[in-house]
Formats: structure tokens, sequence, C-alpha cells
């Protein structure tokens, strides 16, 4: 009799005491590491969501679309809807095909994330692709690229002309001639550098890609 009411006496103590255990075994290491690692799993997924839609927003764009550069009463023909067509109309207008740099980062990041290797420093890759969007709009600028593709602004955007005419000026008033080639030499490898870091893809991964592509054109 005594030992069941010194047990019922100790309940509370037990029940808090394994309690307290097992908030010691939630907040142990490998839970918290298991929770970041399907955080990441749910970012990813996130990721390719937004990509696939952005990737639909610019494969439709439709410049007659309602958008802010298009009052119109037609409906929106652009598979992403309206949101869709207003973004893809931003965005093309602006860059023109360097709009599609942001997406294939969105994809890459979501590999990483899902591969669970981060996108450690995330800080870093931001600003790159940042600063990639224009280099990339006014290197198109410099190409002879079919006029008003994919938009009226064509494929360099609205920002891509006026930066081009401006690097090049530069280079052709210090170097001469030459400064028009070194313009897409060195617009070109900036490029090729930011968007590396952008997309977080290493050398081997380049490889194995380069490896799929040709496996698969055979």
């Amino acid at each position: 009799m005594s030992r069941a009411l010194d047990g019922r006496n100790a309940g509370p103590g037990a029940v808090g005491d394994r309690l307290a255990a097992a908030g010691r075994r939630f907040a142990s290491p490998a839970v918290k590491a298991a929770i970041r690692r399907r955080l990441a799993e749910l970012l990813a997924l996130v990721l390719v969501i937004a990509g696939l839609v952005a990737s639909i927003a610019l494969a439709t764009y439709d410049p007659a679309d309602p958008s802010w550069s298009t009052a119109t009463a037609r409906e929106t023909a652009n598979l992403a809807g309206s949101v869709g067509a207003h973004v893809a109309d931003v965005a093309l207008q602006v860059l023109g095909y360097a709009a599609w740099l942001p997406v294939a980062c969105l994809m890459t990041w979501a590999w990483r994330l899902a591969t669970h290797r981060g996108l450690s420093p995330f800080a870093l890759r931001l600003a790159c692709l940042l600063a990639a969007l224009p280099l990339t709009a006014a290197a198109l600028a410099l190409l002879p690229l079919p006029a008003a593709q994919p938009g009226p602004a064509g494929a360099a955007g609205a920002a891509g002309p006026p930066l081009a005419d401006g690097v090049l000026t530069l280079l052709e008033s210090i170097l001469g001639p030459i400064g028009t080639l070194l313009t897409h030499m060195i617009l070109w490898g900036i490029i090729a550098l930011l968007a590396f870091v952008a997309l977080g893809l290493s050398l081997g991964d380049w490889r194995r890609a380069g490896r799929a592509a040709g496996s698969a054109a055979r």
C-alpha cells in the first residue's frame, strides 16, 4: 500500500521527467538536423514550382495581353494567368532574354536544397544574379539578334542597349577600334563568372550536365 502511494506521489514528477527527456530528444542535434533537411526540401519544392510558373509565364508571353504596358479588354492568353502576363511583360520588356537567368537560378537553387547542399553564401549568389542581369542584357544588345523578340523591346530589353553603348563608348575611347572586340570578351567573361557563382553549380556538376546533354543528343 505504501509503495502504491509512493508511486502515485511520484507520478507528477516522473511525468515531468519524461516530458523533459522528450524535450531534450526533440532539441537534440539529430532532430534539429532532420527538421532542417525537411524544411530545405520543402523550400526546394516551392522554388521548383516558382521556376516552372515563371518559365510558363515567359514562354507563353504575348505582348497583346493586358499588362502595365498594354491596355486592352481582351482575355489573357498567358498560361500563367494575369499575374504571369504582368510579370513576363515587365521582365522581358526590361531585360529581354536575360529574364530567363532568374528562372535558371530558381531551378539550380532548388536542386542544391533538395540534395542538402544549401545555398551558402546566399547573399553573394543573389548579388551575382542581380549584377548579371543588366550585363547579360547589355551583351545581348551587341549581338545581331532578331528585333521585337521576345517582346517589343527586343532581345536585350530596354536596359541592354544604353548600358552596352556606355561600355562600348568607354572602351573605344580608351583602346580605339579594338575596344569593340574587348567589350564582347569582357562582358561575357564577367557574365560567365557571375552566373557561375549565382547558379551554385560546381565544375563537376557542369561536366555531369554536359555528359548528360551529350547522351541525350545521341
